[in-house]
């Protein structure tokens, strides 16, 4: 290091925390209930961060100079571990009992080894697909039921760099079903990291496994499933990347791939559309203007469909009220309706009536909340007045 030959083999330009214990050596051993929770932030950019609960003897030191040092083992036995997958989605895990975190001096420079689980139910057919491909229905149909799988983030390291791993797994009580080959094939992916980072990511960005690349040929449904999949990662992406670019400009861009199957023509067409919608609000946002189309990306129209126009979705919305209650809205939208109606134009006119409440009451009769607050506000000042008055009065 050319910049600081000194950071080499030490740290000189670490500075000391000011602490108002210098002087003071203390011992203490701090015994922690089993009712105690702990909240730890992992990572502030995404928001990661750990809530455990559970029980242990730690031996907190402090010498005459500030040092602090903490040593022992917390036993964890709940809490949840909460993560951003790629500014996607947030994923929460549930703490498998057992774990620890370990403190062998430096207050942050703990040592974690925990096991969090996340629980999702679906479909094991993509799963099977490399076994069932042509295959009788009778047998393929069986895999189609929903079966509870569990995905393990395992973290371990420091507190400050913690290192995460991941397994698949299923309950103890569905392991046998559909004697056994869906946990078998389970265990088989645990030993392939690319195949099991791949069905880690779909499981916890979309709830569903990710089909087989070999059940292409097989039969429509996992293809189109897996289509699907591509098509929200992929809008998750360009919308993430647009927020990034845009920020707080007050315009926003959307985007949203939808793919289908067109039966209007003489034969099946797989269609794939990328719809592209902008908006803008004016006027301190009371007028709402969006508008946008669909850009062919597989496929195009029919011949006696006609072509896409540059903008085939438009809406206008004004909020008639400065608090969005009432609102006026107009749109004209280019969509598949059908396999009969095929692709329509729709247009139409709305009012638009918003309202939050609690209680029912409060959605029929509104007014009843405001005349509760106004006669307790009134109570309020007619106590504060008396009590002007007599201060007043013993003067």
């Amino acid at each position: 290091n050319r910049e600081n030959p000194d950071a080499i083999l030490t740290r000189n330009d670490q500075e000391e925390t000011p602490s108002i214990f210098k002087g003071f050596d203390v011992n203490t051993v701090l015994e922690i209930a089993d009712d105690a929770v702990f909240h730890i932030i992992i990572d502030e950019r995404t928001g990661d961060n750990l809530e455990v609960s559970g029980e242990g003897e730690l031996n907190l030191n402090m010498s005459p100079n500030g040092q602090i040092n903490l040593t022992g083992r917390y036993e964890l036995n709940s809490g949840h571990y909460e993560t951003s997958l790629y500014n996607l989605v947030n994923r929460k895990f549930r703490i498998k009992p057992g774990g620890t975190i370990t403190w062998r001096g430096d207050p942050m420079d703990a040592a974690l080894d925990v096991t969090a689980i996340y629980d999702v139910e679906t479909s094991a057919a993509p799963l099977m697909a490399a076994v069932t491909s042509g295959q009788d229905v009778s047998v393929t149909g069986k895999y189609q039921q929903v079966l509870p799988f569990l995905v393990y983030l395992n973290v371990e390291g420091e507190l400050l760099e913690p290192k995460l791993s991941f397994d698949l797994d299923m309950p103890e009580d569905a392991q046998g079903s559909l004697g056994g080959a869906v946990y078998g094939r389970v265990q088989q992916l645990n030993e392939q990291e690319a195949a099991l980072n791949k069905q880690v990511f779909s499981l916890l960005a979309l709830n569903r496994i990710f089909p087989h690349p070999a059940s292409d040929g097989s039969s429509g449904r996992p293809v189109a499933l897996a289509r699907d999949n591509v098509n929200k990662v992929l809008s998750g992406q360009l919308n993430a990347f647009s927020d990034k670019i845009f920020g707080n400009s007050g315009f926003e861009v959307d985007f949203d791939l939808d793919s289908f199957t067109d039966y209007q023509g003489d034969s099946p067409q797989d269609r794939t559309q990328l719809n592209i919608s902008a908006q803008k609000k004016l006027f301190d946002d009371r007028l709402v203007v969006t508008a946008g189309s669909a850009v062919d990306v597989e496929g195009s129209a029919q011949a006696d469909q006609g072509q896409t126009p540059i903008i085939g979705n438009v809406s206008l919305e004004y909020l008639l009220t400065e608090d969005g209650r009432y609102r006026l809205k107009g749109f004209r939208k280019n969509e598949y309706e059908n396999v009969i109606d095929g692709q329509l134009i729709v247009t139409g006119l709305a009012l638009i009536f918003n309202r939050e409440f609690n209680r029912f009451s409060q959605l029929f009769n509104p007014l009843n909340e405001d005349d509760g607050k106004n006669s307790e506000d009134k109570k309020d000042t007619e106590k504060t007045n008396t009590e002007t008055n007599e201060a007043v009065n013993k003067k």
